[in-house]
Order: C-alpha cells, then structure tokens, then sequence
C-alpha cells in the first residue's frame, strides 16, 4: 500500500468505466408460468419452446454507443469470432481458434466508418446481441442499420449495412494489425520474426493482411476483405493497414475472413482467404445470412434450461448461462479448443498471459458443460486435442517415465509438448491429467453410444493412462496400492498419498475395466487393474473430512480445493453415496472458497444436492468476476473459466447422471418462488425434460436416443410411479421404490409420471418471453448485463465524510479517479455520503493489500465487499451496486471491516 505509483493506462480505464456507466439498471421478475400446467411435447420427448421469442429476452442490449474495447459485445460463427466497440465508427477485434500456436498472436482489427459517420446525427440508438439468431445488430434512427453476421462455421463473417441517408460521401474500411514489435513469449513459437513479418494485397478482389506465413508448424493467417453489392477500390496505407473505399450505397456488405494456414490447400492462407471471400460473395448476403440463422436457431434446439425466481436473480444467471454458451460456442468449433484466456475474443494487443498453452484445469471448466447440454461436437473439439497427440504423449512418457505406457501434461501445447509443464514446479509433478482428459474421452462415448470412437480413440487412451498408473504405483506399508509421490495438482508439491491421483484411479480404472470387457480387448490386464482397485489406499482423512493428501499437509502453493476434486471431476462421491457426509464435511472445511476465477466450488455443492449453495455460489462468482455489462471478466488469470463454472453449475442443479441414475432438479435453491424446467442430456443417450414449480415436480420425460435401458431416482420418494410409452400409452412398469429401472427403444419417448397425478392432469402449454430492450443487474452486486440510455453523475471521493480514521491522500498520484483516493487501515472506520437519487455506485480499485468493506444504504446492512485481490492490482471498478431505491434522500456507509486496507475511490448516483 505504501507504494502505490501512478498507472496511466488503468486511468485511462478507469475514465472509461465512468463514461460506461448507467441509470436504467433494472433486475426484471419473471412472470412465472402456473403449476397446473406443462409444456412437455411427448411427440418430440422435449419441452416445448418457441426459442425465438425465449432467447429473446436474453439478448444483451447496448441503449448507447459504447466506446470502451474491454465492452465489446461478442459475435461469431463458430469458428471466427468479433468483438465489437464504437471507435471512429464500428470497430472489431477478429480472431479464430487455428490462426497460432500462441492465441494471443491471432488478432486483428476491422475499421468500418462513413463521412458523415454512421455514429452521427441520431436521435435513437440501440446495439443488440440476439443470442437466438447469433447477430449483432446496430440500429440508429430508423434510416441506418449494421448487422454483423456470418457464414455458419466457417472463418467468413460478415457486416451487412443498409442506410438511407442521403449525404453520405465516402464508406471506408480498415483492416489492421497491433504493433508488431510487442510479439513476445516464444514458449511455443519456432520463429518469432514470422509473426513480427506483416504482407499485404490491395487489388480488385479485395484487400489482405498476412502474418505467420513461413511459420513451421503451418499455422500463421491472413485477414482479408471483399464488397458485395456496393463498387470500392482497394488501397494499401501502410504495411500493417489496408483499405477499402467503398462508393456510398443504400445497401451493401463486407465480408472479412480471418483466413487460416493449417485449413488452407497446401497452408496458402492468402489463396484461402481470396476463394473464401469469393465464394461467399457467390453465393451471397441474403442465402449466406438464412443459413447462418439456421445453424443457430438448430444449436438453440438442442437443449433448454430455465432457472428463474421471483427476485429476478435467476434470471440474470439464467442469462448469463445462454450468454456464456453463445460466447464459447462461436468460437468452439475449430480444430484447437477456445483457449480459456482468449477463446477468440479481446481487445487487447498482442501480448496475453499464458496464451501459449492449454491448461487442463482451466480448459475443462470451458469445455465440460457441453454434454449436458447436448452440445457432444463441441466436447469433441476439446477432447481431439488430447486424442490427436496420442502418439507424442506416449513417446513423452515412455522418454521421461521409461514406462510403455501414457502420461499427460497439465499445461500442454498444441503439439502435445510438455514444455510449460516441466519446466514448473507447480504442474511438473501432476500425474491425474490424463485421467481427466481419459475419462472425458469415455463420457463422449456414454452420451454419443459412438462404439467405433470407444474402440479407435478413447479406449486406447484410457488404457494408457491406467497403465501409466499401474507402472507408477507402489504398495505403502499397510500393503495398500497408492502414490509415493506426487503433485496434489498445483497447491501442495511432492507429497504422499494425493487424492487427486487416489480418486483418478477410483474414477478411471472401473469404466476402462468394462470397456475391455465390451470391446473384448486386454483381457490379461483387467485382473491386475481389479487388484490395484481392490487394494488401492483410502482417501486420507482427519476423521471427518477427506484431505489433499497424506497428512502432515504440505506449504500450500496455491489456491485449489484439492480435496473436493473427489466430488467433481472425478465423480467419485455425491448425493447418496456412502461417504456422501465425508464429502459434505470436505466441501464444508474447503480451504479456499471461491478464491479464483476458475473456482468450481458451485459445481461440486450441486454434486452434493446443496441447492442454496449452488445458488449463492453462481452469484458469488459473478459478483466478484463478471466486471463488464458484456459478460466478460478484468480478471487476468482466465477470462472464460468462470463462465464454464456457471454453466456446468446449473446444468447439475437441474440434471444429474454422473453415476448412471438420472436425477432431476437435485440441487435448486430452497426460495419457494423457484422455479426450474429443462431439456438436457443424460449419460446413455436419454434426452431428459422435466418441471418444478411451487416446490412440485410435475414429471420426468426421457427420449431414449440408443435404446439403453434408463436408471431414475424417484424424484417424489416413495410415491407410486409409473413409466409410460408416449407412443401408445402403455405402462411399462409402476414402482413405489425410490428408483426405477426400466428397458427403452431407440428414439422412443417415456414419462415418469406419479401415478395419483399423471401428466395428463396438467394443461399444456409452450414456453415463451419477451425480447429484453434495458441494462439487467444481479441484486446487491456490481454486475450488469447492457448499457442504459444515459451515465450518471460521478462524486469525487472528497465529497464524502470520514472519521479520524481514514486517511486523505490528494494528489498522490494513485491513477484513480482524480488521483484522489480516501484509504484506512482501522476495523471500524466508517466514511458515508448522503445523497438524491434513487441508485448509486461504489468505485474501488482492488489490490493485494486490500481487505473488505461492510456497505450500508440508510442505516441498513446491504453486503460486504472483498477488495482483496491476488495478483496484479486490478483497476478501478464498480464494487458495489445499488438501483431501485425510493425517489427522495439516502446515506451510503461504507466500513472497513479489517486492519487490511479499505477504499473509496468515487460514488456514481443514479438520479
């Protein structure tokens, strides 16, 4: 704290977080749909859902140009990503998944402005991100609009303007690139002066930029654009810029491509770039843009989840679930995985930590939501990383370990290289990532019923990975198989007996043990696997709560619940299990309860039936890392992470079949106004549709797409139940037992309906919404989804009262708003503000040396706000948010609550 020194560029941030700033934030309450009916279609085995007018009230809204790059709303086609900001017009960063080796070497910028500007001369203004149709649109007056789409899963996107104005006497557009002398971090890179090296075109076809192209692994990429439907002339400005000048035309589009080498014939990116732009061309705007609405709109169809209450904060994590599927999923379909850090989206240059490789603990929360959801071809992308790299991994292994057998590195390049991994102390010892991306090979299987990827892919790989174990393991002194030494993932280095690598082989040694067994393949290891498993170590325990490791417990290195891994990834424990009150206690004493963006402690209280928990855990990360009103996070540990978290949390809140038993709404929150309906996927191909209201679950639908018989927890305990075939009605079974097992057909619909109040007692209906048009906020939080008509008035930190215990530091240069900055180190010192309006803001940098703060609006207690934040000192921010409150007079108090530091920075007021 003592030396804090100015920092122009988070000034610079800071300013623009003021100029974002809004007063139309309204939380909306859903109307909640009544509990005498159901919208299960028992033609379809789905709910039914008019996805349009549904999504629509999701979609994220922008009431004013918004100038800042980190608010960039986010659009893409699955494989080519935009992030979009007002600057001299439209500007966009545009990346995609294959351009680099180093994702943050894959980027560049696209310039659209007019003269008059399209920005100029309105009245009415509204951005749009329709989440249904994949669109952005940008609407001012009625007389100008720019749509930015693109061609369905291809590196072609697209700006389609149409504008009525009259006056308008030149249309430009500008491709660049960042300065090529801030590439750095060759971790992954042969030749850094390729991706410095920039090549440009200018002729009648369009115009290009290239970077990357004698790159040895063939990666590299060439930005490039074309006009359909307006004359231009194309124009090199310098040798990181060229342009096109269009002739000013009612109605024409852009189409720009960031054209990759390892896709392109013979790695000619620049012949990629020009025949993609020509064949889009071809076809053009109105065929490209249907088929482009139609590969989302068939996305959308695939599952539906909806999490709402009374207060409207489920409904903000519910959009925050649809919002972060969107983002990850139109920039996940390439042949390399959305990168966590990056995936294709940012607004910052070229130099992004930890761009150079896949981290699997981070990369598994991006990624691992997508089974449930229906969404098998994206887990496929993350999945082919590891499965494509088989041979190097075991070459690797059979180097390092001397074993024939195969080992995965937690940080691994795209090569399957280990070079972020050894050279660490941190990861160079973590032997349970092979299990992990093993067993994610193995449920792509149990979900898809693909045999042939079970025996050509995924079963190899397991194999190797229990082999690797088999070879590492040794026996302890009471005869038990476990782990010598190991990492206890990054937290606790080279200890004995980590239950990470206890757990992997509880996971993965019993689903490779039948795959074997259905494959009919190594039938002379199955019994030295069983052996291993019948004698493998307890988990260790301090007699009530598993431990990370065999005690005494080792100086902790970082921030993970190591012990709760056992719940979730690694499936071992949950709802029902015989140690599920080991698990609880675990969960219950984890040592660092959502302390980083990738904190999956929501997933695993949903994993033990813990509703309220899994709730309040959804929007407690939110509140500490959803930043900007574009979903998107200032935390530079990971961008994407905490977005996987949240959409894998509510998929296990509604769905669970980890176990093989399907369990429907196992862990929602307790508030009576819940209420909860979903379509998801289930392991064993069911597709699964069920609804809570007012406490009641009304059924349980299944789809059996295989023909695999289905395994259900009676959601009404000992009540009778019966499963009847939707086709003919029959009743194929009635039980009074809390699970029912029952045979299934293939593509045959089934309902578990209490026999005493059938589904038919219901009314049917179809679920539908309303389209959003303003700011959404989750309550008692500085998070927002949107930007509002108009900013709101800022008060300089001066203008509050302290006590004697804060300190006054004007002028100390602290990059703040002002350079002012009110601070204290006393427990108890309290500074209030009084004030007209009926919101207001708190604004607080966050920092290391930072402790937390009690807020109070009128006396009464609101939250307390954790300004603690590790790593670098994060730039000024709203902490603390407050909408809704009475027209008229209100007082602020803010107390900090330890002898750590307390801020304020500044207060906006919401008139």
């Amino acid at each position: 704290m003592n030396t804090r020194g100015r920092h122009p560029i988070r000034y610079v941030l800071a300013l623009l977080a003021l100029v974002a700033g809004t007063v139309n934030v309204v939380a909306i309450a859903p109307a909640l749909a009544s509990t005498s009916d159901a919208a299960f279609d028992s033609s379809t085995g789905a709910l039914s859902v008019d996805y349009a007018s549904y999504l629509a009230k999701h979609d994220i809204v922008y009431n004013r140009p918004n100038t800042n790059p980190a608010y960039g709303l986010t659009v893409g086609n699955g494989r080519t990503g935009a992030m979009a900001w007002s600057q001299n017009g439209l500007t966009m960063q545009v990346s995609g998944a294959d351009l680099s080796e180093q994702s943050a070497y894959a980027a560049g910028l696209v310039n659209l402005y007019s003269n008059p500007g399209m920005d100029t001369g309105y009245s009415t203004y509204q951005q749009r991100l329709s989440l249904y149709d994949g669109v952005l649109t940008t609407k001012y007056d009625s007389n100008r609009t720019v749509t930015v789409m693109g061609s369905p899963n291809s590196e072609v996107m697209g700006i389609h303007v149409e504008d009525g104005r009259s006056n308008v006497s030149s249309v430009a557009l500008d491709l660049s690139l960042w300065d090529p002398s801030t590439v750095s971090n060759v971790a992954d890179v042969p030749d850094l002066n390729t991706w410095k090296t920039y090549s440009t075109f200018a002729d009648s076809s369009g115009v290009g930029l290239s970077r990357g192209q004698t790159d040895a692994n063939n990666f590299g990429y060439t930005l490039a654009a074309t006009v359909e439907g307006a004359n231009y002339t194309s124009q090199t400005v310098n040798g990181s810029k060229v342009r096109l000048n269009i002739t000013p035309s009612s109605s024409y589009t852009i189409w720009f491509t960031a054209a990759s080498r390892l896709n392109a014939s013979n790695h000619d990116s620049v012949a990629q770039a020009r025949s993609q732009l020509s064949s889009v061309k071809n076809t053009g705007y109105a065929t490209t843009f249907a088929n482009y609405k139609n590969f989302w709109h068939g996305f959308w169809q695939k599952s539906f989840v909806s999490y709402q209450n009374s207060s409207g904060d489920a409904d903000y994590m519910e959009n925050i679930y649809y919002l972060a599927t969107y983002m990850i999923a139109s920039g996940g379909y390439g042949n390399y995985p959305f990168h966590f850090i990056n995936g294709v989206y940012r607004s910052t240059g070229d130099q992004t930590k930890w761009s150079n490789a896949y981290w699997y603990w981070n990369q598994r929360d991006v990624y691992n939501s997508f089974l449930a959801s229906n969404h098998t071809d994206l887990m496929k992308t993350f999945n082919n990383l590891y499965s494509r790299n088989y041979a190097a991994l075991k070459s690797y292994t059979n180097t390092r370990y001397g074993v024939d057998a195969l080992w995965v590195p937690e940080t691994m390049g795209w090569d399957g290289n280990a070079r972020g991994t050894v050279g660490s102390d941190y990861t160079k010892n973590i032997l349970s990532t092979g299990t992990e991306a093993a067993f994610n090979m193995y449920l792509q299987y149990r979900y898809t019923n693909d045999a042939t990827y079970l025996r050509n892919t995924a079963y190899p790989f397991m194999r190797d990975v229990v082999r690797f174990y088999a070879a590492k393991l040794t026996k302890d002194g009471s005869g038990k198989y476990n782990m010598a030494s190991s990492n206890a993932h990054e937290t606790y280095w080279s200890v004995p007996g980590a239950i990470t690598d206890l757990a992997a082989v509880k996971s993965l040694f019993p689903v490779t043990i039948q795959a074997s067994q259905t494959l009919g393949l190594d039938a002379d290891l199955r019994s030295q696997w069983q052996s291993i498993l019948d004698n493998l170590a307890p988990y260790p325990t301090d007699g009530s709560a598993y431990l990370p490791h065999t005690p005494p417990i080792a100086q902790t290195r970082n921030d993970e619940n190591v012990a709760s891994e056992a719940i979730w990834p690694y499936n071992t424990t949950g709802i029902g299990a015989p140690d599920y009150q080991t698990a609880l206690n675990t969960w219950n004493k984890r040592p660092f309860p959502y302390d980083n963006v990738w904190a999956n402690d929501a997933i695993q209280a949903a994993r033990l039936g813990l509703g309220d928990q899994a709730y309040n855990g959804m929007k407690t990360m939110l509140q500490k890392y959803q930043n900007f009103p574009n979903g998107l996070t200032a935390n530079t540990n990971g961008v994407f992470e905490y977005l996987g978290v949240h959409l894998s949390v509510m998929n296990e809140s509604l769905l669970q079949s980890y176990n093989d038993k399907i369990r429907v709404f196992p862990a929602v929150p307790s508030d009576s106004s819940f209420a909860g309906k979903f379509t998801l996927l289930a392991k064993n191909g069911f597709q699964v549709s069920s609804e809570r209201e007012g406490g009641e679950i009304k059924y349980v639908g299944l789809k059996s797409l295989y023909g695999n018989s289905a395994t259900v927890v009676n959601p009404w305990g000992t009540q009778q139940v019966r499963v009847r075939r939707a086709s003919d009605n029959a009743i194929i079974t009635t039980s009074s037992s809390g699970e029912i097992t029952f045979s299934t057909a293939a593509n045959t619909v089934y309902v578990v309906e209490r026999t005493a109040k059938p589904l038919s007692s219901y009314s049917s209906t179809r679920l539908t919404g309303s389209a959003n048009q303003d700011v959404k906020s989750l309550k008692n939080t500085s998070s927002t989804l949107g930007l509002g008509k108009t900013t709101s008035g800022t008060v300089n930190d001066t203008a509050l009262t302290y006590d004697a215990n804060w300190f006054g530091s004007s002028g100390r240069g602290l990059g703040d708003f002002n350079d002012d900055v009110h601070y204290s180190y006393t427990n108890g010192a309290t500074a209030q503000y009084t004030f007209t309006g009926t919101g207001v803001d708190y604004l607080s940098e966050k920092n290391g040396d930072m402790g937390n703060v009690d807020v109070y609006i009128d006396n009464v207690f609101q939250t307390n706000v954790n300004l603690n934040v590790s790593g670098a000192r994060q730039s000024q921010q709203t902490v603390y948010h407050k909408t809704g409150l009475a027209a008229g007079t209100h007082t602020i108090k803010i107390v900090n609550k330890t002898t750590s530091v307390g801020i304020v920075d500044a207060l906006k007021i919401t008139p």
